[in-house]
């Protein structure tokens, strides 16, 4: 799995603009190519900082995107940020959830049972 995470201050006065246009460059449903999904969230400290994510299975699907029209205007979006936005990728080659936490704390009380 490959994770989009893009990190952007909208301009003052300009958050609702910011979030429709983060909205307008989401992947349309059903996703494309493989793509497992797209959020947007706001951090709680800074309302106008908004964070924009999307998950991919494989970087095929990725680089198709990144070469995409939609693409092309979140980059323009970036742009328009009141501060330098930061975008990363993730490479994810293991993601566990709940069943990890029972298996590392089963073994816990095993060793303290010993």
């Amino acid at each position: 799995m490959v994770q989009l995470l893009i990190r952007l201050t909208a301009p003052p006065g300009r958050l609702q603009q910011t979030i429709q246009a983060l909205r307008s460059v989401m992947s349309p449903a059903p996703p494309e190519r493989g793509e497992a999904g797209a959020h947007i969230s706001s951090d709680v400290g800074d309302g106008n900082v908004l964070y924009y994510a999307e998950d991919w299975p494989d970087v095929e699907g990725l680089n198709e995107h990144l070469r995409s029209l939609r693409f092309g205007r979140m980059l323009a979006l970036m742009e328009t940020a009141a501060e330098a936005p930061s975008l990363e990728f993730r490479f994810v080659s293991d993601i566990k959830g709940l069943d990890y936490v029972a298996e590392v704390r089963e073994a816990v009380h095993r060793a303290d049972d010993e």
